[in-house]
């Protein structure tokens, strides 16, 4: 699949993300999160060319399947979408990221973040075995995705600020998630 090709599967107008979660199939290729221009209005990103939404995230997957499911609708320790999010989203939803091996959300806080993004994004894929040599070339004809932007730093920072400094455990003893 040519570059071109790539950006025009990812640009197509989004459907139902519930609908197109089901889809994703365990092969490679990229990921492009769009929302409206009102959802996490601090953020940039580039406009969709066929209906009012911006790009949030554009990114490459090993397994598109996992990369949605597993990351980016799931656990806030492992994907830069949910983290940002949740770094702008700190005291409507009244998040309390804390410290583990990395700084994560208590399993409610997840599901209220979960449940907000799933309400307001949605999604569009394609399977493509060359998704890491031509992600430069496909995020140059999709156009910046806000994840790609200060806002975005500005926002991580500020999720990892609220955890505090880390507190190193005593040995022997168990992580129990908030």
């Amino acid at each position: 699949m040519t570059p071109d090709e790539t950006a025009a599967a990812l640009t197509v107008v989004p459907g139902e993300l519930d609908a197109t979660v089901v889809e994703l199939p365990g092969a490679p290729g990229h990921v492009a999160w769009w929302a409206a221009p009102s959802v996490l209005p601090d953020l940039g990103g580039a406009p969709h060319p066929h209906a009012d939404l911006r790009l949030l995230d554009l990114g490459v997957a090993t397994m598109l399947r996992n990369r949605v499911r597993r990351q980016d609708l799931y656990r806030t320790g492992v994907s830069r979408l949910r983290r940002v999010a949740a770094g702008l989203l700190l005291e409507e939803l009244a998040l309390a990221p804390t410290w583990a091996a990395d700084v994560i959300l208590p399993k409610a806080d997840e599901e209220r973040l979960t449940a907000w993004l799933r309400a307001r994004l949605t999604l569009t894929w394609v399977v493509d075995d060359e998704q890491v040599a031509q992600h430069d070339a496909v995020a140059g004809l999709v156009g910046p995705a806000a994840l790609d932007l200060p806002a975005a730093h500005e926002a991580e920072q500020r999720y990892v600020a609220v955890a505090g400094e880390k507190v190193p455990r005593e040995a022997g003893v168990p992580f129990r998630r908030p």
